[in-house]
């Protein structure tokens, strides 16, 4: 199979691999026996992360695509080691292996997320500042989601008894910058709305449980 053929079976099947996902993982990771099953987040993310590049259209600079990845990693790196710019938190060892405590999934979590959320600004908005802007506001509101899960399936925990203002600040800050930084390597793909859509309804209906 090409990369053409196999580009098509990604874009053509990728949204319901991408919901099945998801909603299987609601209902494992929802129900009682929700920490039997935290080991397959790796897995999942991977599975995530390959279809959308998979699906994604040519990029003028492959470097600024996946600088997200790596810029994300790198903060997470710091806050972690620093407690610097988001807090005082720790990771498990459930979002697969790291460097430094810093598991290397959150970073290709960054990029997933950070590409998808400017591809979709850029259908609505022609300013890269704008779209920056918009990008972080969106990250912030799916991190708020994100926290409680997080937290309940241990996939964190931080020092302190509440997540500290200063994460939410610093993840609009964080996602802001990394999207005006990388603009150039902004690339149409079709997942990009399956990727927000699906993560929101995931975290959005375990928050109904943590």
């Amino acid at each position: 199979m090409d990369r053409a053929q196999l580009q098509y079976n990604v874009r053509t099947y990728g949204p319901w691999v991408l919901l099945i996902l998801q909603v299987v993982g609601i209902f494992l990771l929802g129900s009682q026996w929700g920490q039997q099953f935290v080991f397959l987040t790796p897995v999942n993310l991977t599975i995530v992360a390959v279809l959308f590049y998979l699906a994604s259209e040519p990029t003028k600079s492959e470097f600024f695509y996946f600088l997200p990845a790596l810029m994300g990693w790198l903060i997470e790196l710091a806050g972690t080691n620093t407690g610097f710019p988001f807090g005082e938190y720790t990771y498990s060892g459930i979002l697969g292996p790291g460097l430094f405590s810093t598991p290397f999934m959150i970073g290709i979590l960054w990029w997933v997320l950070i590409r998808s959320a400017y591809d979709i600004c850029g259908q609505f908005i022609s300013s890269d500042f704008f779209k920056s802007i918009i990008t972080g506001l969106a990250m912030v509101g799916l991190d708020i989601l994100i926290e409680p899960v997080a937290i309940g399936l241990n996939f964190w925990q931080w020092a302190t008894p509440e997540v500290p203002l200063e994460n939410y600040v610093a993840w609009f800050m964080c996602s802001a910058v990394f999207a005006r930084v990388t603009a150039g390597g902004d690339t149409k793909n079709p997942l990009s709305y399956w990727i927000w859509g699906t993560m929101l309804l995931f975290f959005g209906a375990l928050n109904f449980v943590y």
